[in-house]
């Protein structure tokens, strides 16, 4: 099929346009994405769209911006979003509430609300002003492209990623504390901890997440209810195996697996961890994309 690629200014269509066009299928952003509700009223504005992050557990709030740069004025007021749920948590409640309706076989349900901006340009200020963001937030800019019948397709461009930096966070929660919300898994901990930490590597807890280091972060542990969620820095393309998930749809360094409790390590995790720890001694000029964990 012969696809002609257009500039935004030369079609005529309106933000909502943008919108719909994305909310028949989030995974065009990313995987795991599912639209939980349209045009969502808070007490200091109103989200384009509410979505789930079904691979991380968190809501996503998506804000379709019209034409023109994505400038500093469009980022308060997604701060201004955060900032009404930081200030009170029952208004959180309210939120997960709204998300069960939708999902109601959600196990894990992380209040650490993620940010996705669809634009057509960002201010290089902003660009910049996003990595200082704590939370998670991803900006995508989009080529409009018509085919033989016609029809216009919006394709996405990821322009920034703050989760790709590892930020400072303020309150670490603790190991033990960690241990103690989930004792069932204290045991599948200490064993992954024990070939994670191997080789001279170490941990320190961030958040809710514990993160392990040799010259860089190679790997994260997630508690879950039934599971660890175990991260880890492999390398693009390194693994094919379908028990290992990419990030970004296998465009990035990451990815992940689930590891049960009750159970023997496989060998192949095994492996897998060596080959991130490798990773993180590799020079970074043999990377094609040199970053931090994600958030």
């Amino acid at each position: 099929m012969e696809i002609k690629i257009l500039s935004p200014e030369d079609v005529e269509f309106k933000e909502k346009d943008v919108q719909t066009s994305f909310e028949k299928d989030l995974s065009k952003l990313e995987d795991g994405l599912e639209l939980v509700a349209s045009e969502v009223t808070i007490g200091t504005g109103r989200i384009d769209t509410l979505a789930f992050d079904t691979n991380a557990g968190r809501p996503v709030f998506i804000e379709f911006k019209r034409r023109g740069a994505f400038d500093r004025d469009a980022l308060i007021q997604l701060m201004d979003y955060l900032s009404w749920f930081a200030r009170d948590e029952n208004r959180m409640a309210v939120l997960e509430k709204l998300v069960r309706q939708h999902r109601p076989d959600i196990e894990d349900f992380d209040p650490s609300i993620r940010l996705i901006c669809v634009v057509t340009d960002i201010e290089e200020r902003v660009r910049n002003a996003i990595y200082a963001v704590a939370n998670h937030v991803k900006v995508y800019s989009y080529m409009v492209a018509k085919d033989t019948g016609n029809n216009v397709i919006l394709v996405p461009k990821l322009e920034v990623d703050n989760g790709e930096v590892e930020s400072a966070v303020r309150t670490a929660t603790s190991e033990s504390e960690l241990l103690r919300a989930n004792p069932h898994l204290e045991q599948i901990y200490l064993s992954l901890k024990a070939l994670l930490e191997a080789d001279g590597s170490f941990s320190y807890a961030t958040g809710r997440s514990l993160r392990f280091k040799k010259e860089r972060v190679f790997a994260l542990l997630r508690f879950r209810k039934k599971y660890v969620q175990l991260e880890l820095r492999v390398g693009i393309g390194a693994l094919k195996d379908p028990e290992f998930k990419y990030w970004r749809k296998g465009n990035s360094q990451w990815g992940y697996t689930y590891v049960f409790p009750g159970k023997v390590i496989p060998d192949k995790i095994k492996a897998w961890i060596d080959l991130a720890r490798a990773n993180s001694t590799r020079p970074a000029e043999l990377e094609i994309e040199d970053n931090e964990a994600p958030a």
